[in-house]
């Protein structure tokens, strides 16, 4: 399973598998303990989740507009 998670020194929006404890961010490169962060959503496939990224993108994207 595929989760998303947001890195707590950035904010940026990043892709884990559960089967790992840790990701390293892809913007700031800061060491994401993903057993002990607040999962903002999940998907099956990491094609759903990439999906899943963008669209909580637009969506934010939108509410600044």
């Amino acid at each position: 399973m595929y989760i998303v998670v947001k890195c707590p020194r950035c904010g940026t929006l990043v892709l884990g598998k559960t089967m790992y404890k840790t990701r390293s961010c892809t913007a700031c490169g800061f060491r994401i303990n993903l057993r002990g962060s607040k999962v903002i959503g999940r998907a099956e496939s990491p094609r759903d989740a990439v999906e899943l990224i963008q669209a909580l993108k637009e969506r934010k994207a939108g509410v600044k507009e």
